[in-house]
């Protein structure tokens, strides 16, 4: 863990989560099985129509106007995804505070889901 991440790519239809900017810098704190965690440089707040999956949850609790934090929980794509450089493929949940990815129940979210087939490689 303490290695330099960037996350970015999918189809960043409206409303847009990388917000016409290359990815997100930060480091990777945690692989739990199929979620990752990485600690972004700085908070980010996105406008828009967000899924938010709370602290962890089988299905979206509600949906929000504003996804906002520091934190992404990345979940593997696919069925017997493997964490390699570069990974494709990524679910991305948004989180205010640290994830935890023993909350997420199998097939669950967590946080706000901003993207459905971002990457993540290790920084330049």
């Amino acid at each position: 863990m303490g290695d330099r991440v960037v996350v970015a790519g999918g189809y960043d239809y409206e409303p847009a989560w990388l917000r016409g900017g290359a990815g997100y810098s930060g480091t990777l704190v945690e692989v739990d099985g199929e979620i990752a965690v990485v600690e972004l440089d700085e908070e980010i707040t996105l406008d828009g129509s967000w899924q938010d999956f709370g602290d962890g949850s089988a299905r979206a609790l509600r949906t929000v106007s504003k996804a906002q934090g520091r934190w992404l929980a990345l979940l593997q794509g696919w069925v017997g995804g493997k964490w390699s450089n570069p990974t494709g493929r990524l679910h991305v949940g948004l989180c205010s505070e640290r994830p935890r990815p023993s909350a997420v129940p199998p097939g669950g979210g967590i946080g706000c889901w901003v993207e459905s087939h971002a990457s993540m490689k290790a920084a330049d």
